[in-house]
């Protein structure tokens, strides 16, 4: 589905992360990364045991087999046979398409009722050629400085670098953005993986979030959501590595 939007998303999860404030690099251990649990054991989080939405593989692997193309913006990637979507919105310069483990909806359109579907996962990718915004520089700038495991903690953000990660003429990182422990107010959590092209000026970002997430009395939140995106981990990565852009 294609839509042509007036004015095209900021998007807020980079609006967080570029907040930082008086900022400190302090070492930070790294979810696991070891691959998608078991979709017959949901993991067990401060002592409760949360429903994790894991789609079948085969193997290690998970089974990715969902091609999407536009010879538009020459990006082609792969998705789990079984997600949703793609759904996919253009504007000017801009190209953003969603799939996930549950039904995605038009960008902008919000369902007429919750999902029943809980603790499932939504990937975002985003590729915008000749890219005039600045809202995205100081997180990578932040990205630069630190090493695998540091984090970067604000007044209302929490950067924490995974890795850095070339694309091809692409070059980037990829981290985990969420809330410092002094700011409760909301449950944000998520893996984005940043690239950029200095020659184009081209910038791609890939964002996994958990979605609709359950979190039971007692549970932390943080390690809910922790939970949800290390499940989903094989996914993200395969996503991520079926990119190519022309």
């Amino acid at each position: 589905m294609k839509k042509t939007l007036p004015v095209f998303l900021l998007m807020s999860i980079l609006m967080i992360s570029a907040c930082i404030h008086q900022v400190t690099a302090t070492p930070m251990p790294l979810p696991a990364t070891n691959g998608a649990l078991p979709a017959t054991e949901p993991a067990a989080s401060a002592g409760t045991q949360t429903p994790i939405a894991v789609l079948p593989t085969d193997g290690d692997k998970p089974v990715i087999q969902n091609p999407y193309t536009n010879s538009t913006f020459g990006l082609r990637f792969q998705y789990p046979f079984n997600w949703f979507g793609p759904e996919e919105y253009i504007s000017g310069q801009t190209l953003r398409v969603e799939v996930g483990s549950d039904v995605v909806y038009p960008y902008g359109e919000l369902p007429e009722k919750p999902s029943d579907v809980k603790n499932s996962y939504n990937v975002v990718l985003q590729y915008t050629k000749n890219n005039q915004n600045q809202y995205w520089k100081d997180t990578y700038q932040s990205l630069q400085t630190l090493k695998d495991g540091e984090s970067l903690s604000g007044a209302r953000s929490l950067i924490i670098r995974v890795r850095r990660l070339d694309l091809g003429r692409f070059k980037g990182f990829e981290y985990i953005f969420t809330l410092p422990e002094t700011a409760e107010t909301d449950h944000v959590y998520g893996r984005e993986v940043m690239l950029f092209d200095e020659q184009t000026n081209d910038l791609l970002t890939i964002v996994g979030q958990p979605n609709n997430v359950e979190i039971s009395n007692g549970a932390q939140w943080r390690d809910v959501y922790r939970t949800i995106d290390e499940a989903n981990l094989k996914f993200f990565h395969d996503i991520v590595e079926s990119i190519t852009i022309k």
